[in-house]
């Protein structure tokens, strides 16, 4: 058989095959239009499948080292194979999620909490430590950064609340806070027998409970507790105690001598 009779041929041989658009058969193949023996054509298949092999050798070595993700009917054994080779630890327990070394050591407690939260979630969703550590870091460190800065606001606002007060009181101001505290003094809950109380009580010291909540120092505060210093300082109030109105189940009479004084 001629090589031009073969070409013939090949439309009704090869089908759809012989078409770009296949059932369409409106776009023929142009591979044979440069084909003009059975020796080119031999030869092109023959290049063409040394083509396909060294591509497929690429590809091997391209993609060697892949994790293969597992499809949904994947056993159990080909999840947890795939969820090793990622890196993911086989409990919670084996994250080793970091605290950032600028977090207060007293709000470590909270992120450590956080942290093991974090740790299981990411457990179960798959996330490897690699993946989830830089995260939550980044995340933690934006919150202490914005805290810091809202910490740092409120300190400000303080520190000029506190100057004004100074300059309002100029020279009285040493002796202002000293009589505030003394004021404060008479919050404190004292032992009383009449009440019913054998010692001091934890966390009885009034200023103390005033500086740990941050407040020992502000305006309103020292300007409340100098309002009724004449009071609690003159003895007009039962302020403090025992106090003379005193009654034996911790309350008080409310009755006042014509000095102010409580009876």
């Amino acid at each position: 058989m001629e090589f031009d009779e073969f070409k013939e041929q090949l439309p009704d041989a090869l089908g759809d095959d012989y078409y770009n658009d296949g059932t369409e058969r409106q776009q023929p193949t142009k591979y044979f239009d440069n084909v003009d023996s059975f020796t080119t054509l031999a030869k092109r298949a023959v290049n063409a499948d040394r083509t396909i092999s060294s591509h497929g050798e690429a590809l091997k070595n391209a993609t060697k080292g892949y994790i293969k993700i597992p499809g949904e009917d994947a056993s159990v054994e080909e999840m947890a194979a795939y969820r090793k080779a990622q890196g993911v630890p086989e409990t919670a327990e084996g994250y080793e999620v970091p605290i950032p070394e600028d977090v207060p050591e007293e709000d470590k407690p909270v992120y450590d909490n956080l942290a093991k939260m974090v740790a299981i979630s990411a457990h179960k969703a798959g996330i490897p430590p690699s993946k989830i550590n830089p995260v939550f870091e980044d995340v933690i460190k934006t919150v202490v950064a914005r805290r810091n800065a809202e910490i740092k606001e409120g300190q400000d606002l303080l520190d000029a609340d506190i100057q004004s007060l100074k300059d309002t009181k100029k020279e009285g101001y040493d002796s202002f806070i000293s009589d505030t505290n003394k004021v404060a003094a008479h919050f404190d809950i004292k032992a009383d027998a009449v009440v019913g109380i054998k010692e001091n009580l934890k966390g009885s010291d009034f200023m103390a409970f005033l500086k740990g909540m941050g407040v020992n120092n502000v305006p309103v505060v020292r300007e409340f507790l100098g309002a009724i210093a004449p009071y609690v300082l003159e003895g007009k109030t039962s302020i403090g105690g025992p106090a003379p109105g005193a009654k034996s189940d911790g309350g008080f009479s409310y009755e006042y001598n014509e000095h102010g004084k409580p009876v």
